[in-house]
Order: structure tokens, then C-alpha cells, then sequence
């Protein structure tokens, strides 16, 4: 599946998390359950258990929002209940955020028969690694774990610093987080904690960077680690 992402811009903490859009989405993904026996037995044995086991490119973690390309129905995409709006710019782009509105706690897709050309065409590294060969499938689990509970930690550090957006991508709240913080009204105990997170967001991206972004998407053009292209951070989402 392909999305549209900021492009990220070097690996440090604003990478790639850039451009967040402003929406909210219906659906909190904050804390969705392994799905299946297999996942929690390390059994991943295809594309479709990996992608169920993660869903990292739909919650918000790997992508803020998800580009329509021509020959998506946005009309129909919205009746469907995905909250598809246009971007403010001379040249307006169909788009809509994630987290996805439509992704279950079963990480499973809503609209998945009619979903987007990014979501149909989107792979992200580790799928493709383990689709040639390069990893085998039982062997991305850890690596899925270990994002996700990465991505955890994030969430949690911006409750306890008083975000409780759970609609809304990671990289936008860290954004909003971060110029919060840097307004200069924050007490002592607020900085030690917004450094705690400052280190668990770059943790975070270097994982994602090194295993689950294509090569390529680091340089992505128009995408906002969210969806566009699957070579790019741009999932532009899935």
C-alpha cells in the first residue's frame, strides 16, 4: 500500500515525521491486541499474518495521512466513512489521516475490497525483505514486536505529558508536543520527561528507518511518511 508521509529530511528526531495534517479520525488505535494464535506464537508464515501482526502503516506510527491518486473514488471512499478532505494550495490533493479510520483492532481493513491505490500498492520494507527472501517471515515478528512496542513507549510518554489525541498520527503529536514544550512554560519535571520521549521517538524513527521504510522513501518527494508512493515515506499511508 502506498501513502504519503512527510518526506523526512535527515535521521534525527524531526525525521520522518514532517508536515503533519490536521484531521481526527474515529477510531483510537492506542493499544491493539496481537491478533491470532500464530502472532503470539512467532508462527508468521505469510505476507498476510505480517501485515495483520503490525499494522504499523495504518496507525498512525509509520504515516500521518494517505494521498488519493487518480482513480480513487474519494466520494465513495468518504461515504464509506473515511474522512477524505482536500489540502488548501493551488493545487488541491484528496487526501485523509491516519490513524485509519477504518482499521479494526483486529488490524484488519474496513474498506479493504475499495481501499486506496496507495493502501492496494504499499510494502513496506520488512514485507518486501521477507517476500524475497532476504528474512524469513517468522523472523520479522520479533522485529514488528519490538516497533510496536517502541511506538508504545511514544504514546505513552505524550499522555503523561498531557496529550491524550489518540486519533491523531505520532508524528503530529510529537510535533505539537514539542512546540508545547518549547514555549518555555514547562516545569522541570515536564523537560525531563519531554527528553524521555525526545529519546524514544528517535529509537523509534531509527527502527523504522532502517527496517520498515523503503530505501527510497527516505528521499520521498510530497509524502509525509504517510502515504504516496510505496517507495516512499509517503504511504503517503497504506
Amino acid at each position: 500500500m502506498v501513502r504519503s508521509y512527510p518526506e523526512p529530511a535527515s535521521p534525527g528526531l524531526d525525521l520522518p515525521w514532517i508536515q503533519p495534517p490536521r484531521f481526527r479520525v474515529k477510531s483510537s488505535v492506542a493499544a491493539l491486541p496481537p491478533v491470532g494464535r500464530w502472532a503470539d506464537d512467532g508462527a508468521v508464515k505469510s505476507g498476510e499474518q505480517l501485515c495483520r501482526a503490525c499494522g504499523l502503516c495504518c496507525d498512525g506510527t509509520l504515516f500521518d495521512l494517505v494521498k488519493l491518486e487518480r482513480g480513487d473514488d474519494a466520494g465513495k471512499l468518504k461515504a464509506l466513512g473515511l474522512p477524505v478532505s482536500l489540502s488548501r494550495g493551488k493545487t488541491p490533493v484528496a487526501r485523509f489521516p491516519q490513524p485509519c479510520s477504518a482499521l479494526c483492532e483486529s488490524r484488519t481493513c474496513q474498506v479493504y475490497a475499495e481501499r486506496p491505490w496507495q493502501c492496494r500498492t504499499f510494502e513496506c520494507r520488512l514485507f518486501k525483505d521477507a517476500k524475497t527472501g532476504r528474512i524469513t517471515f517468522d523472523a520479522t515478528l520479533p522485529l514488528v514486536k519490538q516497533a510496536r512496542r517502541r511506538a508504545d513507549k511514544v504514546r505513552r510518554l505524550l499522555r503523561e505529558l498531557g496529550d491524550q489525541d489518540e486519533h491523531r498520527a505520532l508524528g503530529e503529536r510529537f510535533h505539537r508536543t514539542s512546540e508545547r514544550m518549547e514555549s518555555g512554560n514547562a516545569d522541570e519535571a515536564a523537560k525531563t520527561k519531554f527528553a524521555d520521549l525526545s529519546l524514544a521517538v528517535h529509537r523509534l524513527k531509527l527502527l523504522l528507518q532502517s527496517r520498515f521504510y523503503a530505501q527510497n522513501e527516505a528521499r520521498s518527494e510530497g509524502k509525509s511518511p504517510s502515504h504516496e508512493t510505496a517507495e516512499t515515506h509517503s504511504r503517503t499511508n497504506r
